[in-house]
């Protein structure tokens, strides 16, 4: 009896590791589960200083306010922006859980499926851009950091328009690293970056940070800029995740594209 309860609980465990469906499964009962014990924790600890946070929240809603010029229906459980002929939905919600310090770092946040959260979202703070969602679940959602090997943002150059690619190429949460940028462009320390147009998960113009130091390229071909992040990723508390309501039409186009 004993042997055979031991020979189906392995039965179990090796049909979720191999099968696609059940592996998914597992993952979403894992977020779901972390997320809840995460979230926990830190309402425990916003119970004792519910005063900054308050004051926190109105300095970010009237930040927001100012840089995106954004109207709020207050019935919505959303902030909506027309941008061009573009409309961007700013969904509301809460860090739960946060790593800075590792090769690759993820940000678990407390809104999922159920709030209308899909995969590839952008996730941008008060400051600046956060990361890109990478896994949701009903009630979490797993967000991709800036600060993690794979993510590269399409940025200008404020002044010039001149266009780049932000990374994070450092182990300090606070700087990254600018690349491609063209040798007669003339940088000076405090020069600001943002979002390309030629991104459509984050809106154009979004604070990505500012120059630090130019780094000259050996071969004299593209330099590279060390910057400093908009986003203190150190201290993040409330985000929002971005809800472009064209991203399905235009991903259709691009993979529609004929392949030469």
């Amino acid at each position: 009896m004993l042997l055979f309860l031991v020979l189906e609980v392995l039965c179990i465990v090796f049909m979720t590791m191999t099968q696609n469906y059940h592996r998914q499964k597992r993952i979403n009962t894992t977020n779901e589960l972390v997320g809840r014990i995460y979230e926990t924790g830190t309402g425990i600890g916003d119970y004792f200083r519910l005063g900054k946070i308050n004051r926190e929240l109105a300095e970010e809603n009237a930040l927001l306010r100012r840089q995106l010029a954004v109207t709020t229906d207050t019935t919505k459980s959303y902030i909506g922006v027309i941008n061009a002929d573009t409309v961007y939905e700013f969904i509301p919600a809460r860090v739960v859980n946060n790593t800075v310090n590792r090769p690759n770092n993820y940000i678990l946040i407390n809104k999922g499926e159920a709030d209308g959260i899909k995969k590839d979202m952008g996730v941008i703070s008060s400051s600046g851009i956060v990361g890109i969602v990478s896994d949701v679940s009903q009630h979490y959602a797993s967000v991709m950091s800036l600060l993690h090997s794979y993510t590269t943002i399409s940025v200008r150059f404020k002044d010039s328009e001149q266009l780049a690619n932000l990374r994070w190429e450092t182990t300090n949460y606070r700087y990254g690293m600018v690349d491609d940028i063209p040798t007669h462009l003339r940088l000076q320390k405090g020069d600001t970056i943002v979002t390309s147009s030629y991104s459509y998960i984050f809106p154009e113009n979004l604070m990505a940070g500012t120059v630090m130091e130019l780094i000259p390229s050996p071969s004299g071909t593209l330099n590279k800029a060390k910057i400093r992040f908009a986003t203190d990723f150190s201290s993040l508390k409330n985000v929002y995740v971005i809800h472009h309501t064209s991203k399905a039409e235009i991903d259709s186009l691009i993979q529609n594209q004929p392949k030469l």
